[in-house]
């Protein structure tokens, strides 16, 4: 039987390995919504390719997932990249729907 060592690895700080993937996602910030693109995901979090303000600090995602159904989650913002753009989400609270 395999086991799952859910501790950090020390160079990546994750406690999941992420996927890449292309997945469309859209993003409500506040009574904003912007459109993103999926670029890795894990049961912990994602790397989203979209521009945002420096100031935003969480936000709501639905992400379009291969199966038909989408994905619903509130996240927190915890890195921003410049190059490309995009941000790094950690997932707080996974929602039924919108």
């Amino acid at each position: 039987m395999a086991t799952v060592d859910h501790t950090l690895d020390e160079r990546t700080r994750r406690r999941f390995a992420r996927r890449p993937v292309q997945l469309q996602a859209r993003l409500r910030l506040g009574s904003t919504e912007l459109t993103a693109v999926t670029e890795n995901i894990s049961p912990g979090g994602a790397f989203l390719r979209v521009v945002l303000p420096p100031t935003i600090q969480e936000l709501v995602a639905s992400i379009v997932l291969p199966h038909g159904r989408d994905l619903h989650v509130r996240a927190k913002v915890r890195w921003h990249r410049e190059d490309p753009p995009g941000v790094g989400v950690e997932f707080d609270t996974f929602l039924q729907g919108l």
